[in-house]
Order: structure tokens, then C-alpha cells, then sequence
């Protein structure tokens, strides 16, 4: 069962591969930041990738049941496992919900 949660930002045009399950990687720089949060989980637990700011931004949990370190990219492999939720997307569109529709 996963307890641990991270939840950070994502650019729409990957939410929709992550959405479609074309995307299966997630990556993340290899930074102080993200080193330090990604000691704090273990490894099967849930990331929260929302694209935007608003109320009803567009967003995906995902379960990540792999974390590698590739020094030679400078980046943290966050490896999606499945997709647990989606809110606020329109699967059959693979864009948001529009706004008429969440009134």
C-alpha cells in the first residue's frame, strides 16, 4: 500500500503521454531539492503531477515503483508503474475538461 506522496508540476503536453500511457518515465533534475524529497519516500509510493495553477487544473496520480539516478542526463528516472487518477482531463479528447463541462 503506498503512504508516501509527492506532488510537483508537469507542461500539458507530458501529462497527456503520462494520461495516454505513452510516457512511462518521469524525470526529474538532480538537484538538491528533489535529491532530499526523493530519500524521504520509499520506493512504491504515489506522485501527483498537476499541469497549471487553477482550481480545476488538469492532473494525474501516478504509482512510481522505481527511482534511478542518471548522472549521465542529470536526471532522477521516477519509473511509472500505473496510473492510479486523473482529474479534470477528457480521456477521449486527451485535453482538459472544458470549463462548459464542469459547471
Amino acid at each position: 500500500m503506498c503512504v508516501d506522496k509527492l506532488t510537483t508540476t508537469i507542461k500539458r503536453q507530458w501529462l497527456q503521454e503520462v494520461v495516454a500511457r505513452r510516457k512511462t518515465i518521469e524525470y526529474r533534475a538532480i538537484k538538491p531539492y528533489w535529491t532530499k524529497k526523493l530519500k524521504q519516500v520509499q520506493t512504491l509510493f504515489l506522485l501527483r503531477l498537476i499541469s497549471g495553477m487553477q482550481y480545476k487544473a488538469p492532473e494525474v496520480t501516478v504509482h512510481i515503483d522505481k527511482v534511478r539516478k542518471n548522472s549521465q542526463h542529470g536526471a532522477h528516472e521516477l519509473h511509472i508503474q500505473r496510473v492510479a487518477a486523473v482529474r479534470n482531463w477528457d480521456h477521449r479528447r486527451e485535453q482538459p475538461v472544458s470549463k462548459a463541462r464542469t459547471q
